[in-house]
């Protein structure tokens, strides 16, 4: 098996991991999830997202090619948007009228796996 394609498969395996933790039918459901973790302590968040520690190892052996520096922005995006929500929502209780219809918006299950799909083009196109 090549390495690229180990390593898109070790992703997706992750990925799918992260999204079974955090699967909820709104989006105030899922900052929920994010929040019992980040009660416990901060850094649990960051370990229950370990494709972001994966997207580091894979930008260091591809010699920091830009696919993967994206796929790592993005990540490391994602993780400090949610935990600025979580500390707005739950820290700070400081939710208005646009964030409360926000936080009932329905989370269609597509949206939740676009990570499954999106991130390998990135490993494939950064590891080739």
């Amino acid at each position: 098996m090549s390495e690229t394609l180990f390593f898109i498969l070790l992703f997706i395996a992750l990925e799918l991991f992260e999204v079974s933790w955090q699967k909820a039918s709104t989006l105030g459901e899922v900052l929920q999830k994010i929040y019992r973790y980040y009660e416990k302590n901060i850094f649990l968040v960051f370990l229950m997202h370990p494709t972001m520690y994966l997207a580091i190892y894979m930008m260091m052996v591809s010699n920091y090619d830009i696919y993967l520096q994206v796929l790592f922005g993005i990540k490391l995006s994602d993780i400090a948007l949610k935990l600025v929500f979580v500390h707005k929502v739950f820290i700070k209780q400081e939710v208005e009228g646009e964030m409360k219809m926000m936080l009932g918006m329905k989370v269609e299950w597509y949206m939740l796996y676009f990570g499954v799909v999106f991130y390998p083009v990135l490993i494939w196109l950064g590891m080739n």
